[in-house]
């Protein structure tokens, strides 16, 4: 009896996954009917209850949802061998597309179970990566310059640090005498 009782409750209340879609969204034409703005059916004002219940209209928000990548259904994408199903993106199971059975496969063990390790897994490779960012946080720090260092340096030339002898005053001057042998040394190596 008790089984009984809560299948009457089950069909009076709502239906399992109901939730699951938010309900569809109406504009009204200047001829006095009403356009579903998710699937673009016209209707007249008074089907607008019937039509929101109809399997096309709950297709038509599941089709609308997968391809906004609306949550919980960012989680599935549209089967390319079958119109009427869905692959999970989690688990990788086929699921008809129908608010009941996506109900039932987001609420079920394995679905839950993959979940919860892809969580852990996204916490843990955060954690690496927040420590790594760290580290090369701190190394760029101790590289980098200033803005107001550099700025000095551009300003007074003398503080300059560069490879060129030249910028120092360090650099000798050749006699030519001295010029003249180096030449003659060096046209001699290459006969």
């Amino acid at each position: 009896m008790a089984a009984a009782a809560t299948d009457v409750a089950a069909e009076e209340g709502e239906k399992e996954g109901a939730g699951l879609v938010a309900p569809p969204t109406f504009a009204e034409l200047p001829n006095g009917r009403v356009k579903c703005v998710e699937t673009g059916y016209e209707m007249v004002t008074g089907d607008v209850q019937c039509y929101s219940r109809s399997k096309r209209c709950r297709l038509g928000l599941i089709d609308f949802a997968l391809a906004h990548n609306k949550p919980p259904l960012n989680m599935f994408k549209q089967d390319p061998l079958c119109r009427s199903m869905l692959i999970c993106k989690l688990t990788g199971d086929r699921v008809n597309k129908s608010e009941k059975h996506i109900w039932k496969h987001i609420n079920g063990r394995r679905f839950l179970h993959k979940l919860e390790q892809k969580e852990e897994v996204d916490v843990t490779s955060k954690r690496k990566m927040g420590v790594v960012n760290m580290k090369k946080k701190k190394e760029e720090q101790k590289t980098k310059k200033t803005a107001d260092e550099i700025k000095s340096e551009l300003r007074d030339p003398s503080e300059r640090n560069s490879n060129f002898a030249g910028d120092s005053g360090d650099f000798e001057l050749i006699s030519g005498a001295e010029s003249e042998q180096d030449s003659d040394v060096s046209e001699g190596n290459r006969f």
